[in-house]
């Protein structure tokens, strides 16, 4: 009988990348709990030794609820970061753990990617990688980190084979 190859990397991978997920969401059409896990670990494997990130899905009146007890913005957007230590101040951190949770609303990305005209999967995957790098401490509030935030976005969705979102 043959033996099943041992991959380590990917225990190793388990041991720094914990992940949650919950679809809370109605939409069918999703990519999978394990895409969405690729995605995420891709965005974040170089920048840190361990992650512990929660994606919940929710339909769009969950999720305009949030955007508006947060972020006092009363719709229903795409995706929504929430570092652990956001808007706090926190002790310096005992490690090198990034914690946080995102929240995507599928409505909202299916028809974002039906009006410009993207493959559904692959604007999934650019709002994963974009609301991982918030939670990595990326932002576009100025000219300059919009400009650093979407190179390394677009230079992440090149390596998974995926065109620049922007052009």
């Amino acid at each position: 009988m043959k033996q099943a190859k041992q991959f380590p990397f990917l225990a190793i991978q388990k041991q720094r990348f914990a992940f949650a997920f919950d679809n809370q969401s109605s939409e069918r059409n999703l990519p999978s709990e394990r895409q969405f896990y690729q995605w995420i670990w891709h965005a974040l494997k170089h920048e840190y030794h361990r992650a512990e990130i929660s994606l919940l899905l929710l339909d769009e009146a969950d999720a305009r609820a949030y955007n508006r007890d947060y972020r006092q913005k009363d719709y229903a957007t795409n995706v929504l970061s929430f570092a652990l230590n956001e808007g706090e101040m926190m002790l310096p951190a005992q490690d090198d753990t990034l914690r946080g949770d995102l929240i995507i609303c599928p409505q909202v990305v299916r028809r974002e990617a039906t009006e410009q005209g993207k493959l559904l999967a692959h604007h999934y995957a650019h709002l994963v990688l974009h609301g991982t790098l918030h939670l990595m401490g990326y932002d576009h509030i100025n000219d300059d980190e919009a400009e650093e935030m979407e190179a390394l976005e677009t230079r992440l969705l090149a390596q998974l084979g995926i065109a620049n979102p922007y052009e």
